[in-house]
Protein backbone atom coordinates (compact mmCIF):
# COMPACT_ATOMS: atom_id res chain seq x y z
CA UNK A 1 0.00 0.00 0.00
CA UNK A 2 1.18 3.64 -0.74
CA UNK A 3 0.54 6.93 0.11
CA UNK A 4 -0.75 9.55 -2.38
CA UNK A 5 -0.29 13.12 -1.15
CA UNK A 6 -1.42 16.43 -2.67
CA UNK A 7 1.79 18.84 -3.31
CA UNK A 8 1.54 21.61 -0.86
CA UNK A 9 3.45 25.10 -2.34
CA UNK A 10 0.66 26.53 -0.87
CA UNK A 11 2.11 26.93 2.35
CA UNK A 12 -0.68 29.47 3.64
CA UNK A 13 -3.31 26.84 3.18
CA UNK A 14 -4.09 23.75 5.39
CA UNK A 15 -7.05 22.07 3.31
CA UNK A 16 -8.63 22.12 0.19
CA UNK A 17 -11.46 21.07 -1.60
CA UNK A 18 -11.91 18.20 -3.89
CA UNK A 19 -13.28 19.55 -7.47
CA UNK A 20 -12.68 16.39 -9.80
CA UNK A 21 -11.63 12.78 -10.24
CA UNK A 22 -9.80 12.06 -12.89
CA UNK A 23 -10.03 8.28 -12.09
CA UNK A 24 -12.77 5.75 -10.83
CA UNK A 25 -12.69 4.00 -7.36
CA UNK A 26 -10.97 0.29 -7.87
CA UNK A 27 -8.92 1.46 -11.04
CA UNK A 28 -5.55 0.63 -12.27
CA UNK A 29 -3.68 3.46 -12.53
CA UNK A 30 0.32 4.22 -13.99
CA UNK A 31 3.06 5.90 -12.32
CA UNK A 32 2.71 9.50 -13.85
CA UNK A 33 -1.90 9.46 -14.32
CA UNK A 34 -3.57 12.58 -13.20
CA UNK A 35 -5.47 11.67 -10.24
CA UNK A 36 -7.58 14.29 -8.71
CA UNK A 37 -7.81 17.80 -8.43
CA UNK A 38 -7.91 19.71 -4.61
CA UNK A 39 -8.54 23.63 -4.76
CA UNK A 40 -7.52 25.74 -1.87
CA UNK A 41 -8.47 29.38 -1.49
CA UNK A 42 -5.11 30.36 -4.02
CA UNK A 43 -4.39 27.41 -5.94
CA UNK A 44 -5.17 24.35 -7.78
CA UNK A 45 -3.61 21.40 -6.57
CA UNK A 46 -3.30 18.29 -9.42
CA UNK A 47 -2.53 15.25 -7.92
CA UNK A 48 -0.33 12.56 -9.67
CA UNK A 49 -0.04 8.60 -9.01
CA UNK A 50 3.50 8.38 -7.42
CA UNK A 51 3.76 4.62 -8.79
CA UNK A 52 1.65 1.89 -10.52
CA UNK A 53 -1.54 0.35 -8.25
CA UNK A 54 -4.93 -0.24 -7.95
CA UNK A 55 -6.31 3.21 -6.52
CA UNK A 56 -8.48 4.01 -3.00
CA UNK A 57 -10.29 7.27 -3.03
CA UNK A 58 -10.28 8.75 0.32
CA UNK A 59 -11.79 11.80 -0.46
CA UNK A 60 -15.20 12.11 -2.42
CA UNK A 61 -16.02 14.82 -4.56
CA UNK A 62 -16.57 18.28 -2.77
CA UNK A 63 -15.35 16.81 0.15
CA UNK A 64 -13.02 19.44 2.03
CA UNK A 65 -9.84 17.45 2.95
CA UNK A 66 -6.31 17.82 4.75
CA UNK A 67 -3.29 18.95 2.29
CA UNK A 68 -1.21 16.95 4.91
CA UNK A 69 -3.27 13.74 4.66
CA UNK A 70 -3.13 11.07 1.93
CA UNK A 71 -5.53 11.73 -0.63
CA UNK A 72 -5.66 8.02 -1.87
CA UNK A 73 -4.14 4.75 -1.67
CA UNK A 74 -2.29 2.25 -4.38
CA UNK A 75 -2.79 -1.06 -3.75
CA UNK A 76 -0.34 -4.14 -5.95
CA UNK A 77 -3.18 -5.83 -6.03
CA UNK A 78 -7.23 -5.79 -6.46
CA UNK A 79 -7.91 -8.41 -3.31
CA UNK A 80 -5.31 -6.14 -1.21
CA UNK A 81 -7.45 -3.63 -2.33
CA UNK A 82 -10.70 -4.85 -0.99
CA UNK A 83 -9.30 -6.11 2.02
CA UNK A 84 -8.87 -2.88 3.29
CA UNK A 85 -11.61 -1.34 2.49
CA UNK A 86 -13.42 -4.05 4.51
CA UNK A 87 -11.25 -3.26 7.39
CA UNK A 88 -12.55 0.25 7.18
CA UNK A 89 -16.02 -0.91 7.27
CA UNK A 90 -15.57 -2.89 9.86
CA UNK A 91 -13.70 -0.87 11.94
CA UNK A 92 -16.52 0.37 15.10
CA UNK A 93 -18.09 4.65 14.11
CA UNK A 94 -18.00 6.52 17.20
CA UNK A 95 -21.87 6.95 18.44
CA UNK A 96 -21.66 10.16 18.31
CA UNK A 97 -19.85 11.92 15.65
CA UNK A 98 -17.93 15.37 16.17
CA UNK A 99 -18.98 17.86 13.45
CA UNK A 100 -15.97 20.83 13.01
CA UNK A 101 -14.11 22.71 10.02
CA UNK A 102 -10.76 22.06 9.97
CA UNK A 103 -10.19 25.59 10.91
CA UNK A 104 -11.98 24.88 14.21
CA UNK A 105 -9.81 21.41 15.05
CA UNK A 106 -6.86 23.48 15.00
CA UNK A 107 -7.45 26.19 17.22
CA UNK A 108 -9.36 24.20 19.38
CA UNK A 109 -5.46 21.63 19.11
CA UNK A 110 -4.32 25.33 20.50
CA UNK A 111 -6.51 26.37 22.57
CA UNK A 112 -6.73 22.50 24.36
CA UNK A 113 -10.74 22.58 24.29
CA UNK A 114 -12.12 18.72 23.92
CA UNK A 115 -14.28 18.94 20.69
CA UNK A 116 -16.41 16.17 22.33
CA UNK A 117 -17.82 18.26 24.50
CA UNK A 118 -19.75 20.48 22.11
CA UNK A 119 -23.77 19.32 20.86
CA UNK A 120 -22.91 17.38 17.88
CA UNK A 121 -25.99 18.22 15.90
CA UNK A 122 -24.28 20.91 13.88
CA UNK A 123 -21.10 21.76 12.43
CA UNK A 124 -18.45 23.43 14.98
CA UNK A 125 -16.85 26.33 13.87
CA UNK A 126 -13.99 28.73 15.42
CA UNK A 127 -15.92 30.90 17.28
CA UNK A 128 -17.53 28.18 19.06
CA UNK A 129 -14.12 27.20 20.02
CA UNK A 130 -12.50 30.49 21.25
CA UNK A 131 -16.00 30.77 23.09
CA UNK A 132 -15.28 27.55 25.18
CA UNK A 133 -11.98 28.48 25.60
CA UNK A 134 -12.53 31.84 27.26
CA UNK A 135 -11.32 32.32 30.39
CA UNK A 136 -10.53 36.06 31.76
CA UNK A 137 -6.72 36.07 31.45
CA UNK A 138 -4.38 36.53 34.88
CA UNK A 139 -1.60 38.63 34.17
CA UNK A 140 0.47 38.70 37.69
CA UNK A 141 2.56 35.89 36.71
CA UNK A 142 3.41 37.67 33.68
CA UNK A 143 7.10 38.48 32.61
CA UNK A 144 7.77 42.50 32.23
CA UNK A 145 8.33 44.12 29.06
CA UNK A 146 12.64 44.67 28.76
CA UNK A 147 14.13 48.02 29.08
CA UNK A 148 15.86 49.95 27.12
CA UNK A 149 18.56 53.17 26.88
CA UNK A 150 17.37 56.22 26.68
CA UNK A 151 16.56 57.21 23.04
CA UNK A 152 16.60 53.94 21.88
CA UNK A 153 12.52 52.90 20.32
CA UNK A 154 11.02 50.55 22.22
CA UNK A 155 9.29 48.41 20.42
CA UNK A 156 5.70 45.90 21.06
CA UNK A 157 5.38 43.61 18.39
CA UNK A 158 2.11 41.61 17.82
CA UNK A 159 1.98 38.33 16.85
CA UNK A 160 4.77 35.91 18.40
CA UNK A 161 4.90 33.27 15.18
CA UNK A 162 7.99 33.35 12.78
CA UNK A 163 7.25 36.92 11.70
CA UNK A 164 8.29 38.02 14.98
CA UNK A 165 11.93 36.83 14.60
CA UNK A 166 11.84 38.49 11.72
CA UNK A 167 11.30 41.93 12.99
CA UNK A 168 13.67 41.07 15.70
CA UNK A 169 16.00 40.64 13.62
CA UNK A 170 15.92 44.25 11.47
CA UNK A 171 16.41 45.51 14.62
CA UNK A 172 19.27 43.66 15.85
CA UNK A 173 21.02 46.03 12.88
CA UNK A 174 18.95 49.20 14.14
CA UNK A 175 20.45 50.01 17.55
CA UNK A 176 17.83 52.96 17.29
CA UNK A 177 14.83 50.43 17.97
CA UNK A 178 13.94 47.97 19.93
CA UNK A 179 11.33 44.89 20.98
CA UNK A 180 10.80 44.69 24.57
CA UNK A 181 7.87 42.73 24.67
CA UNK A 182 5.38 40.44 22.32
CA UNK A 183 1.62 39.73 22.84
CA UNK A 184 -0.07 37.20 21.35
CA UNK A 185 -3.84 35.88 20.92
CA UNK A 186 -2.80 32.04 21.96
CA UNK A 187 -2.18 31.56 25.21
CA UNK A 188 -0.36 28.60 25.03
CA UNK A 189 2.86 31.22 23.98
CA UNK A 190 2.44 33.60 27.01
CA UNK A 191 5.14 33.78 29.60
CA UNK A 192 7.34 32.55 26.35
CA UNK A 193 10.50 33.81 24.94
CA UNK A 194 10.67 34.45 21.14
CA UNK A 195 14.75 35.27 20.96
CA UNK A 196 15.53 36.80 24.27
CA UNK A 197 12.42 38.97 23.82
CA UNK A 198 9.39 37.85 26.69
CA UNK A 199 5.22 37.65 25.26
CA UNK A 200 3.67 38.99 27.92
CA UNK A 201 0.21 38.48 27.23
CA UNK A 202 -2.65 39.03 25.00
CA UNK A 203 -3.21 41.92 22.84
CA UNK A 204 -6.13 42.88 25.38
CA UNK A 205 -2.32 44.45 27.39
CA UNK A 206 -1.65 46.86 24.56
CA UNK A 207 -3.60 49.96 26.38
CA UNK A 208 -2.81 49.03 29.88
CA UNK A 209 1.37 48.56 28.87
CA UNK A 210 1.34 52.05 26.68
CA UNK A 211 -0.56 54.09 29.48
CA UNK A 212 2.41 52.45 32.00
CA UNK A 213 4.97 53.70 29.51
CA UNK A 214 6.54 50.17 28.91
CA UNK A 215 7.04 50.65 25.02
CA UNK A 216 6.95 53.79 22.82
CA UNK A 217 5.17 52.09 19.57
CA UNK A 218 3.96 48.69 18.21
CA UNK A 219 4.87 47.02 14.93
CA UNK A 220 2.58 43.99 13.74
CA UNK A 221 4.67 40.69 12.83
CA UNK A 222 1.82 38.81 11.51
CA UNK A 223 2.60 38.48 7.93
CA UNK A 224 0.07 35.21 6.72
CA UNK A 225 -3.18 37.13 7.28
CA UNK A 226 -4.09 40.61 6.26
CA UNK A 227 -7.58 40.65 8.11
CA UNK A 228 -5.63 40.41 11.20
CA UNK A 229 -3.13 42.92 10.27
CA UNK A 230 -6.02 45.14 9.56
CA UNK A 231 -7.53 44.24 13.01
CA UNK A 232 -4.89 45.01 15.34
CA UNK A 233 -4.07 48.65 13.26
CA UNK A 234 -7.28 49.75 14.09
CA UNK A 235 -6.90 48.63 17.32
CA UNK A 236 -4.01 50.51 18.03
CA UNK A 237 -5.41 53.27 16.44
CA UNK A 238 -8.33 53.31 18.15
CA UNK A 239 -6.03 53.72 21.62
CA UNK A 240 -4.21 56.16 20.40
CA UNK A 241 -1.22 53.72 19.83
CA UNK A 242 1.12 54.81 17.59
CA UNK A 243 2.78 52.55 14.79
CA UNK A 244 6.51 52.25 13.78
CA UNK A 245 8.34 51.26 10.29
CA UNK A 246 10.80 48.24 10.87
CA UNK A 247 13.24 48.62 7.65
CA UNK A 248 15.94 46.38 7.28
CA UNK A 249 19.05 48.55 6.48
CA UNK A 250 19.63 46.39 3.31
CA UNK A 251 16.22 48.02 2.06
CA UNK A 252 16.82 50.46 -0.72
CA UNK A 253 14.40 53.03 0.10
CA UNK A 254 14.40 55.62 -3.29
CA UNK A 255 14.09 58.99 -3.25
CA UNK A 256 10.45 60.64 -3.41
CA UNK A 257 9.33 57.78 -2.10
CA UNK A 258 6.23 58.56 0.70
CA UNK A 259 5.70 55.86 3.65
CA UNK A 260 3.10 55.77 6.37
CA UNK A 261 3.51 53.93 9.78
CA UNK A 262 3.88 50.13 10.88
CA UNK A 263 5.15 48.88 7.91
CA UNK A 264 7.92 45.94 8.07
CA UNK A 265 10.22 46.02 5.20
CA UNK A 266 12.85 43.18 5.02
CA UNK A 267 16.24 42.36 3.81
CA UNK A 268 17.13 43.28 0.22
CA UNK A 269 13.83 44.81 -0.42
CA UNK A 270 13.52 48.30 -3.59
CA UNK A 271 10.83 50.94 -3.00
CA UNK A 272 11.69 52.91 -6.65
CA UNK A 273 10.98 56.51 -6.73
CA UNK A 274 8.07 58.63 -6.15
CA UNK A 275 6.13 54.80 -4.85
CA UNK A 276 3.51 55.60 -2.00
CA UNK A 277 3.42 53.33 0.61
CA UNK A 278 0.20 53.48 2.90
CA UNK A 279 0.45 51.39 6.80
CA UNK A 280 0.92 48.46 8.06
CA UNK A 281 2.54 46.51 5.50
CA UNK A 282 4.62 43.11 5.54
CA UNK A 283 7.07 43.09 2.84
CA UNK A 284 8.99 39.74 2.79
CA UNK A 285 12.52 39.70 1.40
CA UNK A 286 13.56 40.59 -1.92
CA UNK A 287 10.71 42.80 -3.37
CA UNK A 288 11.06 45.20 -5.55
CA UNK A 289 8.24 48.03 -6.38
CA UNK A 290 9.46 50.13 -9.18
CA UNK A 291 8.94 53.69 -9.43
CA UNK A 292 5.29 55.14 -9.23
CA UNK A 293 3.93 52.50 -7.23
CA UNK A 294 0.98 52.71 -4.97
CA UNK A 295 0.24 50.36 -2.35
CA UNK A 296 -2.44 50.88 0.66
CA UNK A 297 -2.48 49.66 3.80
CA UNK A 298 -2.24 45.84 5.65
CA UNK A 299 -1.25 43.97 2.70
CA UNK A 300 1.47 41.14 2.67
CA UNK A 301 4.26 39.35 0.31
CA UNK A 302 5.66 36.85 0.37
CA UNK A 303 9.67 36.82 -1.02
CA UNK A 304 10.47 37.86 -4.58
CA UNK A 305 7.38 39.40 -5.52
CA UNK A 306 7.72 42.01 -7.96
CA UNK A 307 6.12 45.10 -9.89
CA UNK A 308 6.39 47.62 -13.03
CA UNK A 309 6.08 51.27 -13.12
CA UNK A 310 2.38 52.58 -12.02
CA UNK A 311 1.00 49.74 -10.04
CA UNK A 312 -1.59 50.57 -7.39
CA UNK A 313 -2.30 48.05 -4.52
CA UNK A 314 -5.75 48.12 -2.47
CA UNK A 315 -5.93 47.41 1.27
CA UNK A 316 -5.38 44.20 2.63
CA UNK A 317 -3.83 42.44 -0.42
CA UNK A 318 -2.16 39.61 -0.18
CA UNK A 319 0.59 38.09 -2.28
CA UNK A 320 2.51 34.75 -2.59
CA UNK A 321 6.05 34.14 -3.56
CA UNK A 322 7.78 35.23 -6.68
CA UNK A 323 4.89 37.30 -8.23
CA UNK A 324 5.18 39.54 -11.24
CA UNK A 325 2.74 42.51 -12.04
CA UNK A 326 3.19 44.27 -15.15
CA UNK A 327 2.83 48.03 -15.51
CA UNK A 328 -0.18 49.98 -15.06
CA UNK A 329 -1.84 46.81 -13.42
CA UNK A 330 -4.34 47.77 -10.35
CA UNK A 331 -5.33 45.17 -7.62
CA UNK A 332 -8.46 45.60 -5.55
CA UNK A 333 -9.18 45.84 -1.97
CA UNK A 334 -8.40 42.18 -0.72
CA UNK A 335 -7.51 40.62 -3.86
CA UNK A 336 -4.95 37.48 -3.30
CA UNK A 337 -2.65 36.18 -5.51
CA UNK A 338 -1.13 32.50 -5.87
CA UNK A 339 2.25 32.06 -6.23
CA UNK A 340 4.12 31.85 -8.82
CA UNK A 341 1.88 34.13 -10.91
CA UNK A 342 2.03 36.96 -13.74
CA UNK A 343 -0.73 39.76 -13.54
CA UNK A 344 -1.39 41.31 -16.83
CA UNK A 345 -4.05 42.60 -16.19
CA UNK A 346 -6.02 44.43 -13.43
CA UNK A 347 -8.05 42.21 -10.90
CA UNK A 348 -11.12 43.92 -8.91
CA UNK A 349 -11.57 43.84 -5.14
CA UNK A 350 -12.39 40.38 -3.18
CA UNK A 351 -11.03 38.39 -6.63
CA UNK A 352 -8.48 35.48 -6.37
CA UNK A 353 -6.07 34.94 -8.94
CA UNK A 354 -4.88 30.91 -8.46
CA UNK A 355 -2.29 29.19 -9.98
CA UNK A 356 -2.66 25.57 -11.46
CA UNK A 357 0.26 23.15 -9.61
CA UNK A 358 0.38 19.85 -10.71
CA UNK A 359 2.88 17.16 -8.79
CA UNK A 360 6.19 16.17 -9.55
CA UNK A 361 6.30 12.47 -10.38
CA UNK A 362 10.38 11.38 -9.76
CA UNK A 363 11.46 7.98 -11.96
CA UNK A 364 13.88 5.93 -12.03
CA UNK A 365 16.82 7.38 -14.41
CA UNK A 366 17.42 5.16 -17.81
Amino acid sequence: MKHVLIPTPDVNSEHGVVTAWFVENGQWVEAGTDLVEVETSKAVLEVSAPDSGYILQLGALKDEVSLTAPIALLFDDIDSLKAHQASLLAAPKPESPVRASVKAIKRAEELGVDLSSFDGSRLITVKDVEAAAFVEPDYKDMPSPLTAPEGVQRILIIGAGRGATQVIDIFADRPEQTAVAIVDEQRGKWGELIDDVPVVGGPDRLTELYEHGRFDAVVVAISTSVAARRKFRLMCEQAGIPLANAIDRTAKIATNVEMGEGNVICAFCHIGTATQIGNNNFFSAYNSFDHHNVVANDSSTGPGCMTSSRVKLGDQVRLGTGIHIEPGVELGDRVQVASGATIVRSVPADHVVKTKIVTTVVVPGR
